[in-house]
Formats: C-alpha cells, structure tokens, sequence
C-alpha cells in the first residue's frame, strides 16, 4: 500500500505543469539600470509640492488682503500692517507657485520623454527552442 502512494505522487509530480497566463498583444519592454535611475530622479520631483505648497499659502493671504481692504471705512483706505503682509506673502507664495508649477511641467515633458526612449527601443526577437 505504501509503495503504491509513493508511485501515485510520482505520477502525479510528473503530470504536474505550471501556467502562465499571457497576454500575446502585450509588449514587455527591458529597462537598463541607467534607465531606471532616470525614471526615478524624473519621477520624484518636488516642484508639484511645492506648487501645491505655495497655491495653499498664497491664496488664503491674497483672499484675506482682499477682505480686510474691503472692510476698511471709505474715509480711511489705507494700507494697514495686516493688509501689506498679507499681500506680501500672498504676492510671494504666487510668484514662487507660478514658477515651481512652470519647472514642474519642464520636469513632466522630460519623464515623458524618458518613457518614449524606452518604448522606442529597437526590439529584440527572442530565440527559438528546439
């Protein structure tokens, strides 16, 4: 009885197949590690957060310069400490948004670029087993 489990799990490891499922009108690309350091310095870019960073700050401050101007009496629109700062801030924070936003964009078109390279690459036929 023994020797027949033994002869059973043999038959059995031999008819043994493992599957891949595979996709034929998927195109797999290869990617050399100069490549990958590329994609990842292009990738990790900090000019978004700091877009974002300054379109947080700036709005708020331009909204509330705006607001304490408007409700200063017609008699006396001046400028107050609250109001210039406020302004300043929200002048600067959109200034430096505007740029770090027009470097990001820079940065995108670049990461594109780096993927197209990849996708352009001349292809290789893989070799037959025989």
């Amino acid at each position: 009885m023994d020797n027949s489990v033994n002869n059973i799990a043999e038959i059995n490891k031999a008819l043994a197949k493992n599957y891949i499922h595979y996709d034929p009108s998927r195109t797999d690309y290869s990617v050399n590690s100069f490549e990958l350091e590329l994609i990842e310095q292009t990738g990790s870019s900090i000019w978004k957060d700091v877009f974002l960073a300054c379109l947080g700050l700036g709005v708020p401050c331009i909204i509330n310069a705006i607001h304490d101007y408007s409700s200063l009496p017609e008699d006396s629109k001046s400028f107050t400490a609250d109001i210039f700062l406020n302004s300043l801030f929200g002048g600067l924070s959109i200034v430096l948004g505007i740029i770090s936003l027009i470097v990001w964009q820079k940065s995108k078109t670049s990461f594109k670029k780096v993927i197209a390279d990849i996708k352009n690459k001349p292809k290789y036929e893989m070799p037959n087993k025989s």
